[in-house]
């Protein structure tokens, strides 16, 4: 039995497109600020990943919470419309429909913190699965006390008392299954490496890449950045595994991916999600 990986929709965010790629990222606010911006407005998707593996199953991010209308700042629902967000599109209610619940997962492996893809975490409080997070983003969100910075602290609360296991640079998660470190959007953000037999290598990069236009080249920057220079070395990091493994790359909110063919070459591809494309897994 080989590994399958099975992409899943959890909602769409409507958002201007800016705020994920935009070619003057350092002066995104300022320019919003004086109304200097045309908003483009786009449909986001929040997604997940179930990896069938022959040693467990992981879940990659757990989306937005069904509650979020009680823990978003108001700040931030004035740039980031959640009306569709329902909890029938949430974790929970995605997870059901395939058949599968909390504890049916080995790994709940966190690509960061954020409340757009810890939001579903808590559903983990009381099941078996082990939690990883990077060790970065873990001493991160300590000085968090309510909500900043699009960090929840309800989202992840309970790992004060469930500790989760920390990750620390690139490791190995389970056989041929490769956690990558892509610091930079946020201090811990990771992605992961998954190895398919007939579509090869898929790579999810977390929102170390937004969308399919932020590899480039030129990499495209995005003004939700905890560090800039930590996050152009993450996409090279990125563009140089991909050349090395002709790698799919499954970009954090898009449902268009890229696909690296041998000698560098690029050509974007649909990504299929569950419940769009029922049935589908890559294999």
């Amino acid at each position: 039995m080989g590994i399958k990986l099975t992409g899943v929709n959890l909602g769409y965010m409507e958002l201007d497109y800016q705020m994920l790629v935009d070619p003057d990222p350092a002066t995104y606010w300022d320019r919003l600020a004086r109304g200097e911006l045309r908003p483009r407005p786009y449909q986001c998707p929040s997604v997940s990943y179930v990896i069938d593996h022959p040693e467990g199953r992981v879940l990659w991010n757990t989306g937005i919470s069904a509650t979020w209308p009680e823990e978003w700042l108001q700040d931030w629902l004035n740039l980031v419309n959640l009306q569709s967000v329902t909890p029938e599109v949430c974790l929970e209610a995605r997870l059901k429909s395939l058949g599968l619940g909390p504890e049916d997962f080995r790994y709940v492996v966190q690509g960061h913190l954020h409340c757009d893809h810890a939001g579903g975490l808590r559903m983990f409080e009381r099941a078996g699965a082990t939690i990883l997070v990077h060790e970065d983003e873990y001493k991160h969100v300590q000085q968090v006390q309510t909500a900043e910075n699009f960090f929840v602290r309800r989202d992840w609360a309970f790992l004060s008392e469930k500790k989760p296991t920390l990750l620390y640079g690139d490791t190995e998660l389970l056989k041929g299954l490769r956690i990558l470190s892509l610091p930079g959007h946020t201090p811990g953000t990771v992605g992961l490496v998954v190895p398919l037999d007939r579509t090869g290598t898929v790579l999810l990069t977390d929102d170390a890449m937004y969308t399919h236009e932020t590899l480039g080249p030129p990499a495209i920057g995005t003004p939700v950045t905890w560090d800039p220079s930590h996050w152009a070395a993450s996409i090279e990091k990125i563009r140089r595994v991909a050349t090395d493994t002709n790698a799919f790359l499954f970009p954090g909110h898009d449902e268009t991916g890229i696909k690296v063919q041998p000698g560098g070459q690029t050509e974007f591809q649909k990504i299929e999600f569950h419940p769009f494309s029922p049935g589908y897994t890559y294999e």
